[in-house]
């Protein structure tokens, strides 16, 4: 069956909010008791070629990741990065959504993923995912499932509907995309007389041309396009015997929590939705990753469940004492704990107990606004990649299966990418497959000076490419 998908690869890529990781410390948080995700059965719902998953599977040897998709382009590409890599924890399949309960049984995944899925499929897909969703997951699973948002959708259907009228009856992939983009570059200057509204839909004019070709493809001229209200998803969520957790966005992370010190009142899960709903509209919310599971969460906020997590930060403190992260400008009043930080971004992407830097709950609770807002990441454990290069270095099974396929933007040991193009550096990784000595890869002809081959491989440790 020959899908859009096949016409037009999706670009896909790792999507950081969907780390188990992530999702096991909010289930923390919420008192539950998740799977570690070293240890876990993970399955991503259309994940397209699934290196999402694959680079879950790489970090984690001793889970067992499975994917599908029903485009068979994707799946084959997928399956190709895993033998070239050589990762024997990953399956992968083409299989229709509506299908899939027959492949997999009930309860045999501890973390679920459906991202770029649930808006953009016909009526009876939608609800097929979230059964599918509901049917896998074991009872200490939590599932990940994003989806255009509503209010911020409307505004997204009326660019849509422009958009599907400016291409009229165009087929050809390359044309329609053409003529999306003249339009939208018309359309994106500013009048002298517009509207709130009109100045509201150019703006979104602007953020799609920044988007890849294949992405304005899919998800703007897509045949499907269904933003979602959170209280419906969290309906049918509830039909099929899942809860809302929470979400896993920025500054989203404690909406399925009761706000600090408040009454509890007699539902608390209807309580958390409609404040979460609430929300939605006032800020014109455009998309939500919302986190479901089957056990009940605890909807107060103690913070001492996070005190045994580990902490990373990319945060950076400047001559001021202030700390930055892209633009925005932090201050930390606290001065241990403010030292602990800058130490703490010196080393990123590793990390250290939570509780070296602080067991005050006061302080804790500055931790956790700080990882709502991402300003610093917790982990349920110790970082899958090591500080230093080992007596036989190694480079990522991922990172060097995508050096051997010619890629140059790589998929690090930290759930994140990274692009390496210098002949030198990819000689090096290749070269550091586990067999070698320190001293045997520097006389090798990778183009480092032996003298720094050392250093070289120290600094792929700091960027995540190296595994234990």
């Amino acid at each position: 069956m020959t899908t859009p998908y096949d016409r037009v690869a999706y670009p896909t890529t790792i999507f950081t909010q969907t780390n188990p990781e992530r999702l096991a410390v909010l289930a923390q948080l919420a008192g539950l008791d998740p799977v570690p995700p070293e240890q876990s059965r993970i399955l991503e719902i259309g994940g397209g070629n699934c290196v999402n998953l694959i680079a879950m599977a790489a970090m984690w040897p001793e889970c067992d990741a499975h994917g599908f998709d029903l485009s068979e382009n994707a799946i084959a590409r997928g399956q190709e990065i895993v033998e070239v890599s050589g990762l024997a924890n990953v399956t992968l399949a083409v299989d229709d959504i509506c299908e899939a309960h027959h492949r997999y049984p009930a309860g045999s995944f501890d973390y679920v993923i459906a991202h770029g899925v649930y808006a953009w499929v016909p009526d009876h897909v939608r609800e097929a995912t979230m059964r599918l969703a509901a049917h896998v997951l074991s009872d200490r699973g939590v599932a990940f499932i994003s989806y255009n948002a509503m209010p911020g959708g409307h505004v997204r259907m009326i660019m849509r509907e422009m958009l599907l009228g400016a291409i009229g009856h165009i087929d050809d992939p390359e044309a329609r995309i053409a003529a999306v983009r003249d339009f939208l570059e018309d359309y994106a200057r500013p009048r002298d007389d517009d509207e709130p509204l009109a100045k509201t839909l150019r703006q979104q004019a602007e953020n799609m041309l920044l988007r890849p070709d294949a992405v304005l493809f899919h998800d703007e001229l897509g045949p499907f396009y269904n933003p979602q209200r959170l209280l419906d998803v969290a309906a049918e969520a509830s039909a099929n015997g899942l809860i809302f957790l929470t979400d896993a966005g920025r500054n989203r992370q404690l909406d399925g929590f009761l706000p600090e010190g408040a009454e509890v009142p007699e539902d608390p899960e209807s309580a958390v939705l409609i404040a979460a709903s609430r929300d939605d509209y006032a800020a014109l919310r455009y998309f939500r990753q919302s986190l479901f599971v089957k056990q009940v969460p605890d909807r107060t906020i103690d913070v001492t469940r996070i005190a045994d997590t580990w902490i990373s930060t990319r945060v950076r403190r400047q001559e001021d004492g202030t700390f930055k992260h892209g633009e925005d400008v932090i201050s930390i009043a606290d001065d241990v704990l403010a030292d602990g930080l800058a130490r703490l971004a010196a080393m990123h992407p590793h990390r250290v107990p939570l509780s070296s830097l602080t067991g005050d709950p006061i302080l804790l609770r500055v931790i956790l606004q700080l990882y709502t807002e991402w300003y610093v990441n917790l982990h349920p454990g110790p970082a899958p990649f090591p500080a230093q290069p080992g007596e036989l270095p190694c480079a990522g099974a991922l990172v060097r299966g995508m050096l051997a396929l010619g890629e140059t933007t790589l998929c690090t040991m930290d759930h994140s990418v990274l692009k390496v193009e210098q002949a030198e550096l990819r000689a090096l990784l290749m070269a550091a497959d586990g067999t070698r000595t320190v001293e045997e890869i520097a006389a090798l002809d990778t183009g480092i000076p032996p003298e720094d081959t050392l250093a070289a491989l120290t600094a792929s440790c700091a960027r995540a490419l190296m595994q234990p």
